[in-house]
């Protein structure tokens, strides 16, 4: 049993035995009155309810913090009920408690202990059924009644002598004051935590306000005739730098980079059709800092990744490569142009975005200190390498563990970061996320690269003025539902569709379905499997399917949005690295 269980039966047994108490003293025979109980008995009730006071009151102060209004009020009302029992509600009390938890659970118990022993002396009714615990079998026995009163069907018979019952309820009391000190002593700590706590959520807050920024930007400078061609999607990226804490987050840089794979269709005489380019931008208290030293000679290579750093720009007046200012870059006007002054000379190409002022500046060749295999124009669906990995020079492309776990750390990192920006829309699925196939290498898929598929980049320019639409309540998190499926997806290596099909649905696949029968697949999908699940896949599942259903949940709201990321991406971040025999960031 977990501490909040033993603590959640230990106060649904204390009415009970003072009710009980309470009857005995009431039925007093003679003898006993000779023997003085009936004025000693009736100050150990006092004395017992007292402490049933204060054991109630430190509860629900150690509880609030963790619950809601409602789910305290059911805790209080059931102390033998189901959320008393709740595996996630044990780890909120772990997590609020700490280094106090070992000592509370200790305490509980001792609080067990006591009540036992005044239980083994009364003669109350147990439950048969239930013999795993003696205080849950008399709860279930002995229901409160609708007066707030306990019956019981016999005359209540008590053994225990005054020297014993005095020095259970002298345990009581201390065992209450410990408990107390162990709450009082949390609060001030989580005080001290949450100043000095990491706020993940203020960096993802930045992060979606420049990927919005970005693509206002990217929308203002086509102006082209070709512009309802063009097409671009966003690279997918962990940002481990977002998450981490202490002297390894004191080294991040402020600069910020994202990479778009554009690309052209439907136009035959246009002059490029797939161009990846890196888009930097610094905060406007960093633009003024000294770029870093140039960087040798461009690499041609088609896969680049968006990083924290950022490479120098190159002066298109002065071939050299050397560093240049944030003015000596021209303003792009028409984004078209400038990818085609670099198309043929260089595989990715990179722009600058003023933080400040919201203008795109560039271009200049952009050269990646990481090898990569050089990508095909070519892709593949995460759908695809799900469902029936392609086979690429006689061998499958199927998925390894270490890859579906380093993708599960990137949807879940990407989801938070963008899902309030055009880039990543609320519903989506597997077959929305692509990577490019390679010309040469071990692995002809570029796995550690994903990006998300968008419509086409320009749709949204349609509504830019106008306000947005406001979501309705069913698609309010639709987002995480949708992360929620995709981990299952990738931890058990089948797509939601084959799990229907394979519990003998009839109906067609829920991926483009009602967004209310894709939960009620993924929470069936968690429960029947959670024996199978890892902790970190278990927890992330079950509290992306908790906010979808909460309709007082917005990850708008900072504090949802960090509480989203400690129950979602650090777990899965730390089973990574202890997969991959890491130190967490």
């Amino acid at each position: 049993m977990s501490g909040v269980e033993v603590a959640g039966l230990a106060l649904g047994a204390l009415p009970i035995l003072i009710s009980a108490i309470e009857s005995y003293n009431e039925g007093l025979d003679p003898i006993k009155s000779f023997m003085r109980w009936e004025r000693e008995l009736p100050q150990y009730i006092r004395k017992l309810r007292n402490e049933h006071v204060h054991y109630a009151q430190t509860m629900r102060q150690l509880l609030e913090p963790i619950t809601t209004e409602f789910e305290l009020a059911e805790m209080l009302a059931e102390p033998g009920g189901k959320l008393w029992k709740d595996k996630e509600m044990a780890s909120k009390l772990q997590e609020r408690l700490q280094e106090s938890y070992q000592a509370y659970q200790s305490t509980v118990a001792d609080v067990e202990r006591i009540m036992k022993k005044i239980a083994s002396k009364l003669d109350l009714d147990r439950a048969e059924e239930l013999t795993r615990n003696d205080l849950e079998a008399i709860i279930a026995a002995n229901p409160r009644k609708p007066n707030d009163k306990f019956e019981f069907r016999k005359r209540v018979k008590f053994g225990m002598g005054k020297k014993t019952i005095k020095g259970l309820l002298d345990e009581l009391s201390e065992c209450n004051k410990e408990l107390e000190r162990f709450t009082d002593k949390s609060e001030k700590l989580e005080t001290f935590r949450k100043a000095t706590k990491p706020s993940f959520a203020a960096r993802l807050q930045r992060i979606q306000d420049l990927a919005k920024s970005l693509h206002s930007s990217i929308i203002t400078s086509w102006s082209c005739a070709c512009r309802q061609y063009h097409q671009g999607n966003i690279q997918l990226e962990q940002r481990e730098t977002l998450f981490a804490s202490g002297a390894k987050r004191a080294k991040a840089s402020p600069k910020i980079c994202f990479t778009v794979a554009f690309t052209t269709s439907g136009d035959a005489t246009h002059s490029w059709t797939w161009q990846e380019a890196e888009f930097h931008i610094e905060d406007e208290d960093a633009c003024s800092a000294p770029l870093p030293n140039p960087i040798s000679k461009p690499k041609m290579s088609k896969s680049v990744s968006f990083g924290d750093t950022a490479p120098p720009p190159y002066s298109l007046t002065d071939p050299s490569p050397v560093p240049v200012s944030m003015p000596t870059l021209q303003e792009v006007k028409d984004l078209c142009a400038s990818i085609q002054k670099l198309h043929m000379s260089s595989s990715c190409i990179g722009f600058r975005l003023d933080s400040k002022s919201k203008l795109l500046r560039g271009v200049y060749p952009v050269d990646s200190p990481l090898e990569k295999p050089k990508l095909l124009h070519q892709v593949v669906t995460l759908e695809e390498l799900i469902n029936k990995p392609p086979v690429i020079n006689g061998r499958p492309s199927k998925l390894s563990k270490k890859e579906r776990y380093f993708l599960a750390v990137t949807l879940a990192s990407s989801a938070l970061q963008l899902h309030s920006t055009p880039w990543f829309p609320d519903q989506w699925s597997a077959k929305d996320i692509v990577f490019h196939k390679a010309s040469a290498g071990p692995r002809l898929i570029d796995i550690d690269h994903p990006y998300m598929s968008s419509s086409k980049l320009l749709e949204h320019a349609k509504d830019a003025s106008s306000p947005q639409r406001t979501r309705s309540f069913q698609n309010k998190n639709t987002v995480l539902l949708a992360l929620a499926v995709a981990l299952l997806e990738l931890y058990f290596g089948i797509s939601a569709q084959q799990r229907q099909a394979d519990e003998g649905a009839t109906e067609d696949g829920p991926v483009s379905g009602n967004p209310w029968q894709l939960c009620a697949l993924a929470y069936e999908w968690a429960e029947t499997e959670q024996e199978n699940l890892s902790a970190a896949f278990s927890n992330a599942v079950n509290h992306c399917l908790r906010c979808f259903s909460d309709p007082s949940s917005s990850l708008k709201d900072s504090e949802f949005l960090q509480a989203a990321v400690e129950s979602i991406v650090l777990p899965l971040q730390d089973e990574l690295y202890q997969f991959l025999g890491k130190t967490a960031a």
